[in-house]
């Protein structure tokens, strides 16, 4: 039976145990990775149901098939995707466990909460993208100059697009526990996200771009989630501050 022991803040561990220790983390997210893309598989044609709720002929849409291999294709791109959207979360914490070691006993109580974050914020990114990015920029994209073009999608093409938007936003919705983080090892300050705010909104405007979707509705969908991800890092870097003050303060009238 794999065991993994997670190891404990600043504990000393031999190179030998490093290793074995991240094959163990790497096997478990191995696992968890081919469990769910069995999981998606075996349900894919439902999933492919669900994914083709935003356009415009339901589940009944036909998709495009230039080859005899186009739906068996179509139905592994949903299950590596669907795979990979159900792993994130446990990868992104085998790393936290991994990375225990480096991390002193005092950070490691106040990242314990962030980690727990994780999950929630993600599921909460591909909720927003799925409800509120997909379905404007699918309409927007078939509608572009449909007097002209007749758009007949593949099913591959329309799966890697709603894909990539999904897990991008749920990467994207994890901008305050990046911020709290690097708030509580004293790399970032309120008073320096004050001072370079209007960088800040410009690196957040790239960001917005680089995202899947070129259309400007996927641009301002994206982008005004990213401007109240950043208040509210904002703010949770204020808390952060006040409360490293007050137990300054406590510790000084001791």
């Amino acid at each position: 039976m794999l065991r993994v022991r997670r190891a404990a803040p600043e504990e000393q561990i031999e190179l030998t145990g490093h290793l074995d220790e991240l094959r163990s983390r790497l096997m478990v997210v191995l696992g968890v990775l081919i469990v769910g893309v069995a999981l998606c598989f075996w349900q894919s044609g439902e999933i492919l149901a669900v994914l083709q709720g935003p356009l415009p002929g339901g589940e009944h849409t036909q998709f495009l098939a230039t080859s005899p291999l186009d739906p068996l294709m179509t139905s592994m791109a949903i299950s590596i995707y669907g795979g990979l959207l159900l792993t994130l979360p446990v990868a992104s914490y085998q790393l936290y466990a991994f990375l225990i070691p480096a991390i002193s006993k005092e950070h490691h109580k106040s990242l314990r909460p962030l980690v727990a974050m994780v999950p929630g914020l993600f599921i909460a990114g591909v909720a927003f993208g799925w409800y509120l990015v997909v379905p404007p920029s699918i309409s927007f994209l078939l509608n572009f100059n449909d007097a002209q073009f007749q758009t007949i999608l593949r099913a591959k093409d329309y799966i890697q697009y709603v894909a990539l938007t999904l897990v991008a936003m749920g990467i994207v919705f994890e901008l305050p526990v990046v911020m709290l983080i690097l708030a509580r090892l004293r790399v970032v300050s309120s008073a320096l996200m004050r001072k370079h705010w209007r960088i800040s909104i410009v690196a957040l405007a790239v960001i917005a771009m680089l995202l899947p979707g070129i259309d400007p509705i996927s641009f301002t969908v994206e982008f005004i989630p990213l401007l109240l991800l950043y208040a509210m890092s904002y703010g949770l870097v204020r808390l952060v501050e006040r409360s490293r003050m007050s137990g300054t303060a406590a510790s000084a009238e001791v």
